[in-house]
């Protein structure tokens, strides 16, 4: 599920082949309108289409926050860019309708929506990922499966100079902003070998007072905000309390003092990491959620002398991240270590 315009918007899973945070989009000559335009996804093409034309809503600024869905069906990819991943959820068939305002399906523009469901979050609204992949003039545009170093193919694409960060797309950004867009695009456009892949970290980038930290994306499970906690008598001051996620019980444990930062107040709409451990399951809360990004362990150096702290035993390496360095956690360390565990005796 997503989140665009403020709507939940639901896509099957197995469609989706990965996410990534909103990059630079490049314009290219003679498209439909509903075509943005491209991005160099590892050395392919990616047609990104405007979902909010085709669903015929008003587009919005992007922001930063923005995510982007690389939506596979059968041969082909597209990629749409949404307000904000929300989660991945099984619906039962009884829970969704056909029928939405007293037309079928069938009736509906195009058959792009195939229903719509009433889940705990809302309503959301199911979209067929076959029709938003598939366009008749989709393969009228470019082979999708041209290189990106091929020059036919290249000559299909504009002068850089009409890329979409001159067509107003992104006038609003200031040039840190811009900085971070071109950095992204650089990260996805560097081809990546099969061996080189399977030696890289993927970590969530998340913020936490002010600094830079990593967790690696083998204990991630997923994504939230927080929205309403129940708090827990008589625990110590890093147990916030219990949120519901769906229906599933998670404590929520604040950090900061592990990682030698000041403890603040769970502000509201704070979002929270929820990662899962064999049988371990728990919400850490942050303060911003920035990125999915991946190192390679030639990136990550020890720590200096300086950083010696408590925070130490659970520091697997520190790395470049924007303008700054990030400290890498190990969190199957830190769940697993005793300064997290609640004595029930006392």
């Amino acid at each position: 599920m997503f989140i665009l315009n403020r709507s939940r918007y639901g896509i099957p899973a197995t469609a989706v082949q990965e996410l990534f945070f909103l990059p630079e989009v490049t314009a290219i000559a003679e498209t439909p309108s509903t075509i943005l335009g491209v991005i160099n996804l590892r050395g392919k093409f990616l047609p990104v289409i405007d979902l909010y034309r085709r669903l015929e809503q008003a587009r919005p600024p992007f922001q930063l926050t923005d995510s982007m869905i690389v939506l596979e069906w059968q041969t082909q990819r597209i990629g749409i860019i949404v307000n904000q991943v929300d989660s991945v959820q099984a619906i039962a068939p009884d829970r969704i309708a056909a029928n939405v305002c007293g037309q079928s399906k069938e009736s509906l523009p195009d058959g792009l929506v195939t229903g719509i469901a009433n889940v705990e979050e809302g309503i959301v609204t199911l979209l067929n990922p076959e029709l938003l992949v598939q366009h008749a003039f989709i393969e009228t545009v470019f082979n999708l499966n041209s290189d990106f170093n091929n020059g036919s193919v290249n000559d299909a694409l504009k002068h850089p100079s009409d890329s979409a960060l001159n067509q107003g797309l992104y006038d609003h950004f200031d040039s840190q902003e811009r900085q971070i867009l071109q950095e992204r695009t650089e990260t996805l456009r560097c081809s990546i070998d099969d061996e080189d892949s399977a030696s890289l970290l993927p970590l969530a980038v998340v913020g936490l007072a002010g600094e830079y930290f990593g967790f690696g994306l083998e204990t991630v499970h997923e994504f939230t905000e927080i929205h309403k906690i129940t708090p827990i008598p008589c625990c110590p001051p890093h147990i916030v309390g219990n949120i519901n996620l769906r229906g599933e019980i998670v404590t929520l444990i604040n950090i900061n003092n592990v990682v030698d930062l000041p403890i603040n107040g769970v502000r509201l709409h704070q979002q929270a990491v929820v990662v899962r451990l064999d049988r371990r399951v728990a919400g850490i809360a942050v303060d911003d959620i920035f990125d999915v990004t991946y190192i390679h362990p030639s990136q990550m150096t020890t720590p200096p002398i300086a950083f010696n702290s408590a925070k130490d035993d659970y520091l697997q390496g520190v790395a470049p991240y924007r303008d700054r360095m990030m400290s890498i956690i190990n969190l199957s360390k830190l769940l697993t270590s005793e300064v997290l565990v609640v004595n029930e005796e006392v």
